[in-house]
Protein backbone atom coordinates (compact mmCIF):
# COMPACT_ATOMS: atom_id res chain seq x y z
CA UNK A 1 0.00 0.00 0.00
CA UNK A 2 1.01 3.59 -1.04
CA UNK A 3 0.53 7.00 1.22
CA UNK A 4 -1.62 7.42 3.78
CA UNK A 5 -5.08 6.20 3.14
CA UNK A 6 -7.33 9.24 4.38
CA UNK A 7 -5.40 10.27 1.70
CA UNK A 8 -5.55 7.90 -1.27
CA UNK A 9 -4.41 4.09 -1.46
CA UNK A 10 -3.19 2.21 -4.24
CA UNK A 11 -2.90 -1.57 -3.71
CA UNK A 12 -5.22 -4.75 -5.06
CA UNK A 13 -8.32 -5.47 -4.25
CA UNK A 14 -10.55 -8.37 -3.94
CA UNK A 15 -14.13 -8.43 -4.63
CA UNK A 16 -17.70 -10.13 -2.77
CA UNK A 17 -20.58 -10.23 -4.06
CA UNK A 18 -21.98 -12.27 -1.20
CA UNK A 19 -20.62 -14.69 1.09
CA UNK A 20 -17.84 -13.71 2.74
CA UNK A 21 -14.52 -16.06 1.85
CA UNK A 22 -13.11 -17.79 4.58
CA UNK A 23 -9.64 -16.46 2.79
CA UNK A 24 -9.44 -13.15 1.18
CA UNK A 25 -5.57 -13.18 0.61
CA UNK A 26 -3.36 -10.40 0.53
CA UNK A 27 -5.54 -7.48 -0.94
CA UNK A 28 -5.62 -4.05 0.18
CA UNK A 29 -8.91 -2.41 -1.36
CA UNK A 30 -12.22 -4.83 -0.70
CA UNK A 31 -14.96 -3.94 -3.22
CA UNK A 32 -18.29 -5.20 -1.34
CA UNK A 33 -21.71 -5.79 -3.00
CA UNK A 34 -24.87 -4.70 -1.27
CA UNK A 35 -25.54 -8.31 -0.06
CA UNK A 36 -22.51 -8.00 2.45
CA UNK A 37 -23.76 -6.00 4.20
CA UNK A 38 -27.09 -7.55 5.45
CA UNK A 39 -25.15 -7.90 9.31
CA UNK A 40 -22.88 -5.38 10.73
CA UNK A 41 -21.59 -7.35 12.99
CA UNK A 42 -21.40 -10.15 9.85
CA UNK A 43 -19.57 -7.78 7.98
CA UNK A 44 -17.35 -6.79 11.19
CA UNK A 45 -16.38 -10.00 11.89
CA UNK A 46 -15.42 -10.62 8.37
CA UNK A 47 -13.01 -7.47 8.24
CA UNK A 48 -11.50 -8.19 11.69
CA UNK A 49 -7.83 -8.58 11.24
CA UNK A 50 -7.84 -8.98 7.36
CA UNK A 51 -5.34 -5.86 6.59
CA UNK A 52 -7.95 -3.93 4.07
CA UNK A 53 -7.26 -0.34 4.25
CA UNK A 54 -10.60 0.42 2.16
CA UNK A 55 -13.51 -0.64 1.42
CA UNK A 56 -15.67 0.33 -1.41
CA UNK A 57 -19.48 -0.51 -1.34
CA UNK A 58 -22.99 1.26 -2.15
CA UNK A 59 -24.42 0.17 0.98
CA UNK A 60 -22.49 1.62 3.51
CA UNK A 61 -24.84 2.57 6.47
CA UNK A 62 -23.36 5.07 8.85
CA UNK A 63 -23.03 2.77 11.69
CA UNK A 64 -20.78 0.39 9.07
CA UNK A 65 -18.79 3.94 8.10
CA UNK A 66 -18.32 4.44 11.53
CA UNK A 67 -16.58 1.30 12.86
CA UNK A 68 -14.63 1.22 9.48
CA UNK A 69 -12.80 4.58 10.32
CA UNK A 70 -12.83 3.88 13.93
CA UNK A 71 -10.87 0.49 13.20
CA UNK A 72 -8.39 2.47 10.42
CA UNK A 73 -10.21 1.32 7.23
CA UNK A 74 -11.38 4.14 4.88
CA UNK A 75 -14.84 3.49 3.75
CA UNK A 76 -15.81 4.80 0.17
CA UNK A 77 -19.24 4.43 -0.88
CA UNK A 78 -19.79 4.46 -5.03
CA UNK A 79 -22.98 4.03 -6.70
CA UNK A 80 -24.27 0.42 -7.04
CA UNK A 81 -23.43 0.16 -11.04
CA UNK A 82 -19.62 1.40 -10.39
CA UNK A 83 -19.05 -1.30 -7.50
CA UNK A 84 -20.35 -3.98 -9.89
CA UNK A 85 -17.67 -2.37 -12.73
CA UNK A 86 -15.28 -2.40 -10.37
CA UNK A 87 -15.85 -6.21 -9.07
CA UNK A 88 -16.15 -7.43 -12.60
CA UNK A 89 -12.80 -5.46 -13.82
CA UNK A 90 -11.22 -7.04 -10.46
CA UNK A 91 -12.43 -10.51 -11.25
CA UNK A 92 -11.08 -10.74 -14.46
CA UNK A 93 -7.89 -9.58 -13.73
CA UNK A 94 -6.65 -10.27 -9.82
CA UNK A 95 -3.29 -8.73 -10.03
CA UNK A 96 -4.62 -5.06 -11.27
CA UNK A 97 -4.21 -2.24 -8.85
CA UNK A 98 -6.76 -0.45 -8.30
CA UNK A 99 -5.86 3.44 -6.28
CA UNK A 100 -8.85 5.36 -4.26
CA UNK A 101 -8.11 9.49 -3.71
CA UNK A 102 -9.63 10.54 -1.11
CA UNK A 103 -9.03 14.04 -2.65
CA UNK A 104 -10.21 13.82 -5.91
CA UNK A 105 -13.25 11.89 -4.84
CA UNK A 106 -11.95 9.07 -7.43
CA UNK A 107 -11.44 5.41 -8.18
CA UNK A 108 -8.84 4.64 -10.67
CA UNK A 109 -7.48 1.51 -12.60
CA UNK A 110 -4.53 2.15 -14.76
CA UNK A 111 -4.54 5.92 -14.30
CA UNK A 112 -7.80 6.21 -16.21
CA UNK A 113 -10.92 7.18 -13.58
CA UNK A 114 -13.36 3.67 -13.18
CA UNK A 115 -15.56 5.71 -10.52
CA UNK A 116 -16.54 8.28 -8.35
CA UNK A 117 -17.80 9.64 -5.33
CA UNK A 118 -18.70 12.48 -3.71
CA UNK A 119 -19.05 13.93 0.12
CA UNK A 120 -22.56 13.76 -0.15
CA UNK A 121 -25.35 16.53 0.99
CA UNK A 122 -25.43 18.37 4.33
CA UNK A 123 -27.12 15.13 6.10
CA UNK A 124 -23.82 13.54 5.38
CA UNK A 125 -21.57 16.21 6.26
CA UNK A 126 -23.32 16.59 9.32
CA UNK A 127 -22.72 13.06 9.99
CA UNK A 128 -18.96 12.49 9.28
CA UNK A 129 -18.56 15.66 11.62
CA UNK A 130 -20.27 13.44 14.49
CA UNK A 131 -18.36 10.53 13.76
CA UNK A 132 -15.38 12.93 14.04
CA UNK A 133 -16.43 14.36 17.22
CA UNK A 134 -17.16 10.36 18.47
CA UNK A 135 -13.39 9.45 17.34
CA UNK A 136 -12.49 11.91 19.47
CA UNK A 137 -14.02 11.20 22.57
CA UNK A 138 -13.05 7.64 22.30
CA UNK A 139 -9.66 7.57 21.26
CA UNK A 140 -7.42 8.17 24.17
CA UNK A 141 -5.32 11.21 23.68
CA UNK A 142 -3.62 13.59 26.15
CA UNK A 143 -5.37 16.53 27.21
CA UNK A 144 -3.20 19.21 24.23
CA UNK A 145 -3.39 17.17 21.39
CA UNK A 146 -7.74 16.72 22.24
CA UNK A 147 -8.07 20.17 22.19
CA UNK A 148 -5.87 21.00 19.39
CA UNK A 149 -8.19 18.49 17.55
CA UNK A 150 -11.33 19.65 18.80
CA UNK A 151 -10.62 23.12 17.67
CA UNK A 152 -10.09 21.87 14.05
CA UNK A 153 -13.24 20.24 14.31
CA UNK A 154 -14.79 23.30 15.60
CA UNK A 155 -13.46 25.50 12.91
CA UNK A 156 -14.84 23.01 10.02
CA UNK A 157 -18.67 22.82 11.51
CA UNK A 158 -18.29 26.83 11.65
CA UNK A 159 -16.85 27.17 8.30
CA UNK A 160 -19.91 25.35 6.94
CA UNK A 161 -22.45 27.37 8.60
CA UNK A 162 -21.35 30.88 6.89
CA UNK A 163 -23.30 31.99 3.73
CA UNK A 164 -21.19 30.37 0.63
CA UNK A 165 -19.60 28.09 2.67
CA UNK A 166 -17.42 25.95 0.67
CA UNK A 167 -18.12 22.07 1.38
CA UNK A 168 -15.69 20.50 -0.99
CA UNK A 169 -12.58 22.73 1.01
CA UNK A 170 -14.51 22.07 4.33
CA UNK A 171 -14.91 18.04 3.40
CA UNK A 172 -11.51 17.92 2.32
CA UNK A 173 -10.24 19.44 5.83
CA UNK A 174 -12.73 17.29 7.54
CA UNK A 175 -10.53 14.13 5.31
CA UNK A 176 -7.28 15.73 6.60
CA UNK A 177 -8.85 15.90 10.39
CA UNK A 178 -10.28 12.30 10.77
CA UNK A 179 -6.80 11.39 8.88
CA UNK A 180 -4.34 13.12 12.00
CA UNK A 181 -7.30 11.83 14.69
CA UNK A 182 -6.66 8.42 13.28
CA UNK A 183 -2.79 8.83 13.54
CA UNK A 184 -2.69 10.12 17.17
CA UNK A 185 -4.56 7.57 18.11
CA UNK A 186 -2.17 4.92 17.09
CA UNK A 187 0.30 6.54 18.60
CA UNK A 188 -1.44 7.06 21.80
CA UNK A 189 -0.49 5.41 24.84
CA UNK A 190 -3.52 3.02 26.00
CA UNK A 191 -5.62 3.79 22.96
CA UNK A 192 -9.05 3.05 22.88
CA UNK A 193 -9.32 2.05 19.43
Amino acid sequence: MDGNPFDFCTGRAVSVRRDWPAVIGRATLLIAARQCWDSAERAKAALTRRGFAVVISAALDEFVRYNLIKTGIVPVRVAEESVASLQDMVESDPGILLTVDIGRRDVRARGTLVARFDIGGADEMAARLLMAQRLLGSCGLDGDDRMRLQRRLVAIGDALKVAGADAARAAWRLDRLLADIAQAAASAPGRAF
